[in-house]
């Protein structure tokens, strides 16, 4: 009985744990559709992620992803180089490594980027915008 029962919790906890899953943390990154549901348009027509406004996304006329701004000045809060890498991954992939200068390359994606950054006079990153590199 024990142990039916423990296997009965097991499942729930998965289960829960799945439903808990936010889709929102995969989508709209480099070179994907735009998905309208977690953006939205503001007054100037750029698309605003909903939940972070900081985060702004230009889209070919194919609806593709091409640039993704962070404008981390604008929530008052400049940040780290290594916080700003894991932005940067969660838009890109995550085996995002710097190669030289502004290039960066993901072996996975099999892709090079630009990363274009403004830093305050403590060195901390005020805004970033990432870009293919064609």
């Amino acid at each position: 009985m024990k142990r039916t029962l423990a296997i009965f919790v097991t499942l729930l906890a998965l289960f829960t744990l799945s439903a808990c899953h936010d889709d929102s943390m995969d989508a709209n990154k480099m070179g994907t559709k735009l998905e309208k549901k977690y953006v939205e348009k503001n007054s100037y027509g750029v698309w605003e992620d909903k939940d972070n406004s900081a985060v702004q996304y230009s889209a070919n006329n194919k609806g593709k992803i091409v640039a993704i701004e962070f404008n981390y000045k604008q929530s008052y809060k400049p940040v780290s180089n290594k916080a700003a890498l894991a932005d940067y991954k969660g838009k890109t992939a995550d085996d995002l490594k710097w190669v030289k200068d502004d290039l960066y390359h993901s072996k996975s994606k099999d892709k090079y980027y630009r990363i274009s950054e403004s830093t305050d006079s403590d060195g901390k990153i005020t805004h970033a915008a990432i870009f293919f590199n064609h």
